[in-house]
């Protein structure tokens, strides 16, 4: 079931700031973690342009018509039910999930490189 097509509603002035804020930083913190495999790239550069779709009419546009950004909008949802804390914990989990992942990559390379 496709998820409605949000409503956009500009933000007042003080949180636009706040949110170009967090999109620089998740977009620098996304950029890292593609050249770092400890840090979960992707899900901060999503993060990104979520923040972003909260800030600007285009992106919103654009990033809705996706398929990908719905489904990860969607996923987002599905922890509609959850409590502040739990999100947190929840996101923790999700983000050392990423961590292990890339340093278990890591320990690959670095045997390729060894064994070669």
């Amino acid at each position: 079931m496709p998820l409605p097509r949000p409503r956009f509603r500009p933000l007042p002035f003080a949180y636009k700031i706040v949110g170009i804020m967090l999109v620089a930083c998740f977009l620098l913190i996304g950029l890292a973690g593609l050249i770092l495999p400890i840090i979960p790239g992707i899900l901060f550069l999503f993060l990104a342009l979520y923040v972003l779709t909260r800030i600007s009419r285009r992106a919103a546009a654009y990033a809705h018509s996706q398929p990908w950004f719905n489904r990860g909008v969607r996923h987002m949802r599905a922890t509609d039910g959850l409590s502040v804390g739990e999100r947190c914990k929840f996101g923790l989990w999700v983000m050392a999930r990423g961590m292990v992942n890339g340093v278990e990559w890591g320990i690959s390379r670095l045997r390729r490189m060894v064994g070669d």
